[in-house]
């Protein structure tokens, strides 16, 4: 747990006395877009707007003591593991209110400047996405020290319904639920890893069953929407689905959203079975969408190659220490594989039901679906949505939690998500790129039907190929050598290893992206994860020789998880 920077109630407070001068701070945010005829610099300068923005709040009657509080929460949350990466060229950031000032400036530069009623909408829209900002991230402070988290999570909501009382009839509703903020909270791109497995914990074992099975629900479908989009991008380039490069590469690169994806579906497959057996249609119904969606982004992994998805969502210098002298399971690694075996049981378990219940979410034409959604990170769907008030005819009737809905396919939601990117200045040719993506979405649904139809046929085996560590076993072949990476020149001139950048290979190292990786006299090496799908996932076995005592161990830990 992370020190408390301040009482929780002391946050809330501050944003109580935010919602008690909310007219006010929005009449002094529409002053700062009335930027017609402001030298072009100051438009486009984001941190200053962000001085400015945050002024607007903390210069109101604002009690002393919670004055200290600003940018507090912040603080916290990078302090607690959670500083997003520096992407040069890509937005890495939770949805910022001053980002979306230049973006309207922007649009506004190309179109034309609004009067004080547009103004005013827009104004609003920024004064809830900066308190929804807050309390995404204040949900990351239910589990400080001397936090109650079931009675800190209930108060959080209370101001979030609190901030859509104060809201006016024309403003999107955003999200209604604050438990959907926490993978929100969660979606940027960091360089620890650690946190996320940390806050996991803390859900499993803190909160009651209906908000944790909730926050589940949130977190599946955006990933899964996450990785989707990851597909839908390369797709949109020429690439085929079923192309063996990406395969390999997004089985490679997603070490943390498949073992993410696993624990958070492991108490999703144990409530659909309880609603199966006691015959609850409707909860039966929600759950199998979203477990359907969770694994949509690689449905052969998840449903027909658990002996690969372990490996895979294994990340080694997390999940495997050394003592004294022996390689072990971390406590992190022990939770992982304790719930990875849980989730090979409940799929296999519920594959039959789910392969029933599947065809109600296949995607029609004319209605909406959320296996053709395109976004980068979750936080880019409030974005979007803040965007369109720029328009007086946007949507307000739908929030986040509509984007992966799925229980009723209907025109109005395609219209509305089909309209994000509808905004004057945006050149033709791009939206044309953004359209509804109809046939992926089908795609998307038929590969998890063909899974799961796969995974019921009794006829069908699946070849198994098996690693050998040290010892040359007959039969079997030595790992090739385009399986292994490395910085020193030696093992490279020797040709026992592919040549790699160091710090890349560092890099991908922490990402989980090597089934073992160790130190060399000159450099570092380490052993691809395509090893998995590429030989022992065509069922062919392979040996490797010559690895240190200490990384034999650590990839017979990583290699020895089976269903």
């Amino acid at each position: 747990m992370s020190p408390d920077p301040a009482p929780l109630e002391a946050h809330i407070d501050l944003l109580q006395s935010f919602l008690a001068d909310r007219d006010q701070i929005v009449e002094k945010i529409q002053g700062l877009l009335n930027a017609q005829g402001k030298p072009a610099h100051s438009l486009h300068d984001r941190p200053q707007l962000a001085r400015q923005f945050e002024d607007l709040f903390f210069g109101m009657a604002v009690p002393a003591d919670l004055i200290r509080l600003r940018g507090q929460l912040q603080q916290a949350h990078w302090a607690s593991g959670f500083r997003p990466r520096v992407m040069p060229g890509i937005p890495n950031e939770m949805f910022d209110p001053a980002d979306m000032i230049t973006r309207a400036f922007g649009l506004w530069q190309h179109t034309r400047w609004p009067g004080r009623n547009g103004r005013i909408r827009y104004a609003h829209t920024l004064f809830n996405l900066y308190v929804i900002r807050c309390l995404a991230l204040l949900t990351m402070r239910l589990w400080d020290v001397g936090a109650d988290a079931r009675g800190k999570l209930a108060q959080v909501q209370a101001v979030l319904d609190q901030l859509w009382k104060s809201s006016p009839a024309d403003q999107p509703v955003l999200v209604r639920d604050v438990r959907w903020l926490v993978p929100v909270a969660l979606s940027p791109t960091t360089d620890d890893l650690g946190p996320y497995f940390t806050v996991a914990q803390h859900i499993a074992e803190s909160l009651q069953q209906d908000d944790r099975l909730e926050i589940h629900k949130a977190t599946v479908v955006m990933a899964g929407g996450h990785l989707r989009s990851q597909l839908r991008h390369y797709n949109m380039q020429g690439t085929s689905l079923d192309d063996p490069c990406l395969i390999l590469s997004t089985r490679g690169s997603n070490a943390l959203d498949f073992a993410m994806t696993i624990q958070n579906l492991v108490p999703l497959l144990a409530a659909y079975e309880d609603a199966c057996s006691g015959d609850d249609h409707h909860r039966r119904l929600e759950l199998a969408g979203v477990i359907c969606q969770g694994v949509s982004p690689d449905p052969e992994l998840f449903v027909n190659r658990i002996d690969l998805l372990g490996p895979y969502s294994m990340i080694e210098h997390l999940f495997i220490t050394e003592d004294k002298g022996r390689a072990i399971y971390t406590p992190i690694g022990m939770r992982h594989i304790r719930l990875w075996q849980e989730y090979a049981t409940r799929i296999a378990r519920v594959s039959k039901r789910l392969l029933a219940d599947c065809p109600i979410f296949r995607p029609l034409p004319g209605s909406y679906s959320p296996y053709g959604v395109m976004f980068g990170f979750s936080s880019n769907l409030f974005e979007h949505m803040s965007m369109k008030t720029l328009q007086p005819d946007a949507e307000t009737r739908f929030g986040i939690e509509d984007v992966f809905s799925d229980a009723q396919p209907d025109a109005a939601r395609l219209a509305w998500v089909g309209s994000w990117r509808k905004l004057p200045h945006i050149r033709q040719e791009v939206l044309k790129l953004y359209d509804y993506p109809q046939q992926f979405a089908e795609a998307m649904y038929d590969r998890v039907e063909r899974a799961l139809r796969r995974s019921n046929d009794s006829s069908r085996t699946l070849p198994a190929g098996h690693m050998y560590i040290a010892t040359k076993t007959a039969g079997t072949q030595e790992l090739p050598v385009e399986f292994i990476l490395s910085s020193d020149p030696q093992a490279v001139a020797a040709g026992r290893a592919k040549s790699c950048d160091e710090a890349q290979l560092l890099h991908d190292r922490l990402e989980g992206m090597y089934m073992v990786s160790y130190q060399t006299p000159h450099g570092w090496t380490a052993i691809s994860k395509d090893v998995l799908t590429n030989l022992l996932g065509a069922g062919r076995d392979a040996t490797i020789c010559g690895l240190p005592d200490t990384a034999a161990e650590v990839l017979d830990l990583m290699c020895a998880l089976r269903p």
